[in-house]
C-alpha cells in the first residue's frame, strides 16, 4: 500500500509538473503575442501634432514605370471640382536625393475614381504651391515616405479636413495616399508608399494616385534620419527647424500640372 501510494504521489507530482509545465509555456505565449501587438498598436499611436504614426509591413513588386519623357505644362487657374471625374498628371521636382546635391523628377496621376475630394485636394494644393520647399520628413525604409508640412503656417491652417471617402484600392506599391490622424481628419499631409502596404486599407487609408513615372526617384528619398524630424518643431519653426537639424532630408522644389508624360 505504501509503495502504491509513493507511486501514486509520485503521478500527482509528474501531472501537477505538467499543468505548471503547460500554463508557464502558455503565459509565455501569451506575453509574446502582447509584446508583439503592442508593438503594432504603438505604430497606430496618434502623435501629439494629429498625424498618425503609420506601422510598418511587407514588400511588394514594383508596379510604376520609370521612364522619363519631356512634358509640358498646363494652366490650372480655375478651381478644382471635387466631384470631377478628371484625371491630372503632376510632376514634382525633389533635390538632394540620398541626401546628395541632385534633382530628378517623378509623377503622380491623381485616381479620382479611387476618391474624389481626396484627388481634387491633391490638385488643388499643387495648384496654391503648397508642395514647393516641402521636406519629405519622414522616410522609413520598405515602407513610405511622408511630407505635406508648408514651412508657411498660413497655408497649413488654410485647408480644412476632408470627409472620408471609402477605400477603393488597396494601397499597393506607388499609390499616394493622405496619412490622417483617425476618421475625417485628410488635410494636406501625404505619403508614397514604398511597397504593398495592404494591411493599411482596414485602417482606412484611402489612395488619390499612384506615381507612374520614377518610382525610382521616390526610392531615392534620403532615409537616414527616419522618424526623427519632430512634426511638432515643423509646424512651428518650420523648414528653419528641419535645415538646421536635418540639413540631409530630400526636398519638393516646385510641382506642377502637366498635359502629358
Amino acid at each position: 500500500d505504501d509503495l502504491k501510494g509513493n507511486k501514486g504521489g509520485r503521478r500527482s507530482k509528474r501531472r501537477a509538473m505538467a499543468r505548471n509545465t503547460f500554463i508557464t509555456a502558455m503565459a509565455a505565449v501569451l506575453l509574446i503575442a502582447m509584446y508583439y501587438t503592442h508593438d503594432t498598436y504603438k505604430h497606430l499611436h496618434q502623435e501629439e501634432d494629429g498625424t498618425l504614426k503609420l506601422p510598418f509591413t511587407n514588400k511588394s513588386s514594383d508596379s510604376s514605370s520609370t521612364g522619363k519623357k519631356e512634358s509640358s505644362s498646363i494652366d490650372i487657374t480655375k478651381k478644382v471640382d471635387s466631384s470631377s471625374n478628371e484625371n491630372f498628371l503632376i510632376e514634382f521636382t525633389v533635390a538632394q536625393l540620398s541626401g546628395e546635391p541632385s534633382e530628378d523628377t517623378f509623377v503622380v496621376k491623381t485616381k479620382p475614381e479611387w476618391s474624389k475630394q481626396g484627388a481634387a485636394r491633391f490638385v488643388e494644393l499643387t495648384k496654391d504651391k503648397f508642395w514647393n520647399d516641402c521636406r519629405m520628413f519622414r522616410v522609413v525604409k520598405k515602407f513610405i515616405v511622408q511630407w505635406g508640412i508648408s514651412g508657411d503656417k498660413s497655408l497649413n491652417k488654410k485647408y480644412k479636413e476632408l470627409p472620408d471617402e471609402g477605400v477603393k484600392t488597396s494601397n499597393a506599391r506607388g499609390t499616394v495616399t493622405y496619412a490622417m490622424a483617425g476618421p475625417g481628419t485628410r488635410t494636406h499631409q501625404m505619403f508614397v508608399n514604398f511597397k504593398n502596404n495592404k494591411f493599411l486599407d482596414s485602417q482606412g487609408f484611402a489612395p488619390i494616385g499612384e506615381v507612374v513615372r520614377g518610382m525610382d526617384v521616390v526610392d531615392r528619398m534620403y532615409n537616414g534620419y527616419g522618424e526623427k524630424p519632430d512634426q511638432g518643431k515643423i509646424q512651428n519653426q518650420g523648414n528653419t527647424y528641419l535645415n538646421s537639424k536635418f540639413p540631409k532630408l530630400s526636398y519638393i522644389v516646385k510641382a506642377r500640372v502637366i498635359d502629358s508624360l
